[in-house]
């Protein structure tokens, strides 16, 4: 019971060492990260004048939510890092080894604490960077500029905006043989340069080729309600083949929640929707992540057989947070181009880290 009684109350106070060093670590990241933003920003509006200092630090205040989920790992790995030398120095750790507890019952606290950021982050964190992201996204099309955003996918089907020197058109279809670029059941909309309906389509088969629109079959209903037959017809197209295959939304700026049905949609719409698998998976993995982070940092740090410099641990974090991420990259790209699952581009990070975070610290135990 005693020992029972130590491992608990060293479980809260260790979650509460934690969070103040990781909330700390984070909040210093996001000012440095927002620092370095706000300027590339004055310097992208420095031949704009019409762009004022306030609009610019009103679009970072927007983009600064949605670099949380990415800027949070490395400040939970640097908070976990101070954390656990500073309890190392000041020999607590030795007290509770002495005690009979091991190195695992001793990183029970920082597991609970991590699960239960994580969880934040999926939460709540996620949705509101979601949404900030869209959010700047339209703000830095609008001011900058951009390709715009041909293709917008909901249950109702699919719908492009397209355009040419003399007529914009806008197209439904309940969905596409990306095989082919050919639209299923499809609707065409023709407007002139003061967006005054002209005519719609009702073919029975929409295709495009290089450069334009293949109409074949239907009919057309023009300005003066006249129904006409459709035998071929020809309309120039401003969009390429990636612009009908790929979905306007990056997963990045769909919330978690909303993730799964966006996914169904795309394939309903039969579109590729490889890389929001991906991404999907690897945001439901982000607990076993961070328990990967606290089992490596703590054979690092709380292992009483090492006794690492400030060198070597801070060379250990940039090492370990640049691996990390360089692995994450190269199997999402790997999972979105469907060389493997997305449930291994997904998981196998963090089940990597798992596994590896249990050896180090079996290893040590052995000692």
């Amino acid at each position: 019971m005693n020992r029972a009684r130590i491992s608990f109350t060293l479980m809260l106070y260790m979650m509460r060492h934690l969070a103040l060093r990781v909330t700390a670590s984070v909040f210093a990241i996001v000012m440095i990260v927002a620092i370095i933003d706000t300027a590339e920003l004055f310097r992208r509006v420095s031949n704009k004048e019409a762009i004022s200092s306030l609009t610019v630090l009103m679009m970072e205040a927007v983009k600064l939510p949605s670099t949380l989920p990415t800027l949070i790992p490395f400040g939970l790995l640097i908070g976990l890092i101070i954390s656990f030398q500073k309890l190392r120095s000041s020999n607590e750790i030795v007290i509770a080894r002495t005690n009979g507890l091991s190195l695992l019952k001793i990183t029970t606290g920082p597991i609970v604490f991590v699960l239960l950021l994580s969880m934040m982050v999926l939460v709540i964190i996620d949705p509101i960077a979601s949404a900030t992201r869209k959010r700047f996204e339209q703000l830095e099309e609008n001011l900058f500029g951009g390709n715009g955003r041909n293709l917008t996918v909901s249950t109702e089907g699919i719908w492009f905006r397209d355009r040419n020197s003399t007529i914009n058109m806008i197209i439904h279809g309940e969905g596409i043989d990306t095989d082919n670029l050919e639209l299923i059941d499809p609707l065409i909309y023709t407007f002139d340069g003061d967006n005054k309906l002209i005519s719609r389509f009702y073919p029975d088969s929409l295709i495009l080729q290089e450069g334009y629109w293949e109409i074949k079959g239907g009919h057309m209903l023009d300005q003066s309600a006249q129904v006409r037959d459709v035998t071929l017809t020809r309309i120039r197209s401003s969009l390429s083949q990636r612009d009908l295959t790929h979905s306007n939304k990056r997963p990045e700026t769909i919330p978690l929640f909303e993730l799964w049905g966006y996914i169904d949609v795309l394939e309903k719409a039969g579109l590729p929707s490889l890389a929001h698998l991906s991404y999907l998976y690897y945001q439901i993995s982000t607990p076993f992540v961070f328990i990967g982070m606290v089992l490596i940092v703590s054979r690092f740090t709380l292992s009483l057989t090492e006794r690492t410099g400030w060198r070597h641990v801070v060379i250990f974090t940039v090492t370990l947070g640049l691996g990390f991420y360089f692995l994450k990259d190269v199997l999402y790209v790997m999972g979105a181009s469907g060389r493997i699952h997305p449930l291994i581009a997904g998981f196998a990070p963090a089940i990597l880290m798992i596994i590896m975070g249990m050896g180090l610290l079996i290893r040590a135990e052995e000692r």
